[in-house]
């Protein structure tokens, strides 16, 4: 089931939000459980819950949504973030703070459902698949969503990952295909990359969030290109 938080002061603003995630979630057979919020203080500290999808208004009484998102991404980076708005100078503002988007008001099934899409699809993402790695150091669990990319010299395969670098002896191959369900694509023959930690591609480098640049080879290029247009077109 999906965790979401609406923080959000307006009661008919936030029951038009639940109408729209109610509606898609019948429609589409997706489980939502919601909490809502009418001020910033109590949803930052709320201890008992972990949110998977927060909507968050911008123009909030006392601590606004800009603020609270700030305070909120020093504790949790994977929690996705839209931002409610009729302020479009405040929601250009909203990448700072690693929002996914922002929804301008008023609201409408059309605009909600668009973001949603998108979010549903990282979350998803997120959850992964747990692999079992055979360091040197000993055997270690990782999510897939913590995998920054894999890379492959002389049949030993090394994870760069949010926790560090791990090693084992191994096939790429495999790993492609077993992580292809979770937006894992191959740029070139060394190296599969989780399309979520791409930070921008120039003609044949590819530069990740971590500064990493990976070449992109010929061969691969444009089934890699495609890939990452499926990724980011998730929604349209």
């Amino acid at each position: 089931m999906v965790q979401i938080a609406i923080v959000e002061d307006s009661d008919e603003e936030a029951e038009k939000l639940l109408e729209c995630l109610d509606r898609y979630a019948a429609e589409n057979g997706e489980q939502f459980a919601y909490t809502r919020y009418s001020e910033a203080n109590s949803f930052l500290e709320e201890r008992e819950k972990t949110f998977d999808i927060v909507f968050m208004d911008i123009m909030l009484p006392g601590i606004n949504g800009m603020e609270a998102a700030l305070r909120m991404r020093r504790a949790n980076q994977q929690t996705v973030l839209i931002f409610v708005t009729n302020m479009t100078s405040y929601a250009i503002k909203s990448y700072e703070v690693d929002a996914l988007d922002y929804i301008v008001k008023p609201l409408s099934y059309k605009r909600v459902v668009f973001k949603l899409r998108k979010a549903l699809h990282i979350v998803s993402a997120n959850e992964g698949k747990l692999l079992l790695i055979r360091d040197k150091q000993g055997p270690v669990q990782i999510p897939s969503g913590e995998i920054y990319y894999i890379e492959i010299r002389k049949h030993k395969l090394t994870y760069h990952t949010a926790r560090g670098e791990y090693t084992e002896i191994g096939s790429l191959k495999g790993l492609r295909e077993e992580l292809a369900p979770y937006n894992f694509s191959c740029c070139n023959a060394c190296y599969l990359v989780n399309l979520k930690y791409i930070f921008r591609v120039k003609g044949f480098i590819l530069t990740m969030q971590s500064g990493d640049e990976l070449k992109i080879s010929q061969p691969k290029r444009k089934e890699f290109m495609n890939d990452l247009a499926n990724y980011l077109g998730q929604g349209k």
